[in-house]
């Protein structure tokens, strides 16, 4: 696989099955978040923006995080919805579209593994293994890969689809993410990392200084800085402010947890900062990402 690629992968947050009425309607919001739907049965109009899609049994809606997406039911439709952020973010792109150009719609009903690995996901989130994340994330990447061997196999057929894959990459610094990810790739990870990456995820309720880091792993502050960017991708402040966000993201689509609770429990003391720092990740605040959530 070229290390363009490698870095990208969805971050799971829910997965449920929903059935509606043939009077359901969903008025135009943005999404903070990315969804992938399976319909199930029934028919409906699903529109990002300004256009408009009929789907209908067996087709796969991709709706890109920040969206504005609505709905509009023809019939009693029902339909199982993934959602999900991904790892790596640029402003104004979304990954998925512009490494891949998945397409926002497409019908898989000659490829009944598809179905399979929607099914698999939601089966798994209903269980209470301690492994069920481990199924949803795999079969997540499944679905994901999916969607972007369709848009290969569309790519093989029209050339025209090649250049306008390649006028979306050069959107962003194609060749800054290159260089990142055959550096990553040729680099061992440093244990030192790995150890602090480890205490992170483990210990969200802590708020831990940069020395205390440093400490912990034996090494400068400056080394930590270089070491920590090559192989998370990013800055430590910004790995703890996703890494705790996610988390968050979870626990409100989850949970009726109050959102203070929430904050306190990630190591916020000012619920006021913890809504700053979601809105810096998401876009919205904690309530509006739970209200919408619950809307959609």
């Amino acid at each position: 696989m070229n290390a363009i690629y490698s870095d990208y992968s969805p971050i799971f947050l829910y997965v449920d099955k929903y059935r509606f009425s043939k009077n359901w309607g969903y008025p135009g919001s943005t999404v903070p978040y990315s969804l992938i739907r399976y319909v199930i049965s029934g028919r409906a109009v699903f529109s990002l923006g300004d256009t408009s899609y009929d789907v209908g049994p067996d087709d796969v809606f991709y709706i890109p995080q920040g969206s504005v997406l609505s709905c509009a039911a023809k019939e009693e439709i029902a339909f199982i919805s993934i959602r999900f952020v991904g790892s790596v973010q640029l402003a104004d792109t979304d990954m998925l579209c512009a490494l891949w150009n998945v397409p926002f719609l497409h019908n898989f009903s000659d490829m009944p593994e598809m179905w399979t690995y929607f099914e698999r996901a939601y089966a798994s989130a209903l269980t209470k293994t301690t492994f069920k994340y481990l199924e949803i994330r795999g079969y997540l990447n499944l679905i994901c890969a999916q969607l972007a061997r369709v848009s290969l196999d569309n790519f093989d057929k029209d050339e025209t689809l090649e250049e306008d894959r390649k006028k979306m990459e050069a959107r962003f610094d194609i060749e800054s993410i290159r260089r990142r990810a055959v550096k990553s790739a040729t680099q061992k990870n440093d244990p030192r990392i790995t150890i602090i990456l480890d205490t992170i995820i483990s210990h969200l309720e802590k708020n831990y200084t940069t020395k205390e880091l440093c400490d912990m792993a034996e090494i400068s502050e400056s080394t930590l800085r270089r070491l920590f960017k090559e192989q998370a991708g990013k800055t430590l402040y910004e790995f703890i402010r996703e890494t705790k966000m996610t988390h968050a993201a979870r626990k409100l689509l989850v949970t009726n947890e109050p959102i203070s609770a929430i904050a306190y429990e990630l190591g916020y003391e000012a619920p006021s900062y913890f809504t700053k720092c979601f809105k810096e990740v998401f876009g919205v605040t904690p309530q509006e990402y739970r209200r919408t959530s619950r809307e959609a």
